[in-house]
């Protein structure tokens, strides 16, 4: 198990935070980090990318995650301002009957600083959806998360401990249906 470095010990030439073994768990609860759905190509530049919105298979996925997050519980759900993080869990928020909040601070490219204490102001059960610069910052850039693909953090004291790695659900496209034979 990993730990993910508190901000007081994470300096310039710090370790990466996915090469040490985490403690025995003491759990306090646990925070989802959510990769957003599929949204196509990466845009010309980042002012035009920010408003890059899911494509047909990132919606079927936003739908299915209703599904394959439903054993975790869910109280709050917090989410960079960009269309297709947003758009990644209002079927979640719907479902579950609460309200999507909007933070810069789970933007890409976002100060580790201003990541790790809104991180630590959240309460447990909470869902965060961000970009794959968010997990890298986090977990260094050798841990992947796919496109719709979530981790458990653990609180542990001032840490985060990636735990549980949650696969995306697999987007089924309208060439991959197949009809079932009655016969």
């Amino acid at each position: 198990m990993f730990t993910i470095p508190d901000l007081d010990q994470r300096g310039a030439n710090a370790q990466n935070p996915c090469t040490g073994q985490g403690e025995a768990s003491d759990e306090r609860g646990s925070v989802l980090l959510l990769r957003h759905a599929s949204a196509g190509v990466r845009l010309s530049s980042p002012e035009v990318d920010r408003f890059r919105r899911l494509d047909d298979a990132g919606r079927v996925v936003a739908r299915q995650l209703v599904w394959s997050l439903a054993v975790h519980e869910i109280t709050r759900i917090v989410s960079s301002p960009l269309a297709r993080c947003v758009e990644s869990v209002v079927p979640i928020a719907e479902s579950r009957h609460l309200s999507v909040e909007s933070h810069w601070e789970l933007e890409p490219d976002v100060p580790l600083d201003d990541l790790m204490t809104l991180l630590a102001d959240l309460p447990d059960t909470s869902l965060v959806c961000t970009h794959r610069e968010v997990f890298q910052l986090l977990l260094g850039r050798d841990v992947t998360c796919e496109k719709g693909g979530a981790w458990v953090l653990e609180r542990r004291g001032p840490r985060l401990a990636p735990t549980l790695y949650v696969e995306p659900p697999a987007a089924v496209g309208a060439g991959d249906r197949h009809s079932v034979s009655t016969a």
